[in-house]
């Protein structure tokens, strides 16, 4: 009789697949450290934000923020204390320009992002339904709705090469989710609803106003649930872009609102992933109330609830020196990226918001496979650095790299050019 049982070794299975998860784990064996490995792998394939744990500590040592209550050793609200939803939802709605208030009895925090896209998904599907994804996707994505969930994503495949009537790489339209959504039926797959990453992972695109209006249109044509991850709000560092969100949206605007659904978090706007605070923001008290019942699971400590309240509370911090200080660096990081790249004739998609942008790297393929893009994935982890490649994200288009620049100018200056070198080897084979 096997050690494990059939959902575990689906987990294993999937585990095992998970390219973001494999060059993670190569990263944690051997990790870069100016002083102690200096010749260890430097991490810009994980989408975190090292530019602002300078700023997070001394705000964290504020006495303010250090303050222990009795409240944090018991049981709280499974949904969160009342006052951090209630400072998420006033921080939300100046951070998106709401078209109206958020209700914070219609919010629930998690213990991070993964755990609000779970929770959705055993909340609205059945196991062996699917969501349409645009491609390239955030690979994680994959598991945190299949590992336990046994929920599936059927990709909109994008494509590099611009078709007519197509203005940019990678474009999505309805026309190509209304041709994804027959394919499904056709394979007599269940679409259950339409996931939406904006700003994109990987692409660093901000979707338009006009795009998020059809996208509604179209789940409400098809009576499928729409959600929107918006895990990179705020992080825009080009000056004069605006993010999107579907709180700029009024009510009467949301053509069904039972199956709207918003997800932010601390991890990437704030810099704290390892804090792990996810956000869960709808319009559908039986949905709430459903993934409220699993929260027994998913709760965070409440020493961290409350300073997370207090510190969102602090709007001239946050406006006069997080923001200030997160959008000059991470516009400087990604400009030295991009100097790098374009010095060795790299193209990469324009980016204005989120931590990475997206490398296309073709040239260096003998041949487009995504065999020979993991073979130059290896060489850049022997190299060195960890960069993502696109079969990580569920992309039919394999030489295309994502690169996140959101860490010290000294390593990126060191992990380009330890790209660099590998791509200056492979030009003189």
């Amino acid at each position: 009789m096997p050690v494990l049982s059939k959902t575990g070794l689906h987990i294993k299975a999937t585990m095992d697949a998970d390219l973001l998860g494999e060059g993670f784990g190569k990263v944690n064996r051997n990790r870069y450290n100016k002083h102690t490995n200096p010749k260890g792998i430097i991490n810009l394939g994980t989408s975190e934000n090292k530019l602002m744990s300078d700023v997070l500590f001394k705000k964290f040592s504020e006495p303010e923020l250090n303050v222990w209550t009795e409240e944090m050793l018991v049981y709280c609200d499974f949904a969160s204390i009342y006052e951090l939803r209630e400072s998420v939802a006033e921080f939300l709605k100046a951070k998106s320009n709401a078209a109206t208030p958020l209700d914070p009895n219609k919010m629930v925090v998690m213990n991070g992002g993964g755990s609000v896209i779970e929770t959705i998904a055993f909340a609205i599907c059945n196991a062996g339904d699917a969501f349409l994804v645009p491609s390239p996707f955030y690979g994680g994505l994959m598991h945190d709705l299949d590992l336990r969930a046994k929920v599936n994503v059927h990709p909109v495949h994008l494509h590099s090469k611009m078709k007519e009537n197509e203005t940019k790489p990678f474009q999505l339209t309805v026309e190509k989710l209304e041709k994804s959504l027959e394919e499904a039926k056709a394979k007599g797959i269940n679409i259950r609803g339409l996931f939406l990453i904006n700003p994109h992972n990987p692409l660093g695109e901000i979707y338009s106003t006009e795009l998020i209006k059809d996208c509604l249109q179209f789940c409400h044509k098809h009576s499928l649930h729409i959600i929107f991850d918006e895990i990179y709000l705020t992080s825009v560092f080009k000056e004069g872009v605006q993010p999107t969100s579907i709180l700029q949206f009024k009510p009467e605007d949301i053509p069904d609102p039972e199956r709207t659904h918003l997800i932010w978090g601390f991890s990437k706007d704030f810099a704290m992933s390892g804090m792990r605070v996810g956000i869960y923001y709808g319009f559908s008290d039986v949905v709430r109330q459903q993934i409220v019942n699993q929260c027994c699971f998913t709760g965070i400590p409440g020493f961290i609830q409350v300073m997370l309240s207090k510190m969102l509370k602090d709007k001239d911090w946050l406006d006069n020196v997080y923001y200030a200080t997160n959008r000059k660096r991470l516009r400087e990081s990604y400009e030295l990226v991009t100097r790098e790249l374009t010095s060795i004739g790299v193209p990469y998609l324009e980016a204005s918001s989120s931590l990475y942008l997206y490398a296309d790297f073709r040239k260096f393929l003998k041949e487009p496979t995504f065999a020979v893009e993991k073979d130059l994935w290896h060489k850049f982890l022997d190299a060195g650095t960890y960069i993502s490649p696109s079969q990580a994200f569920y992309s039919d288009d394999p030489g295309w790299f994502r690169i996140v620049f959101a860490d010290k100018i000294a390593k990126l200056e060191l992990a380009m050019e330890r790209i660099k070198k590998v791509c200056k080897e492979i030009s003189l084979q």
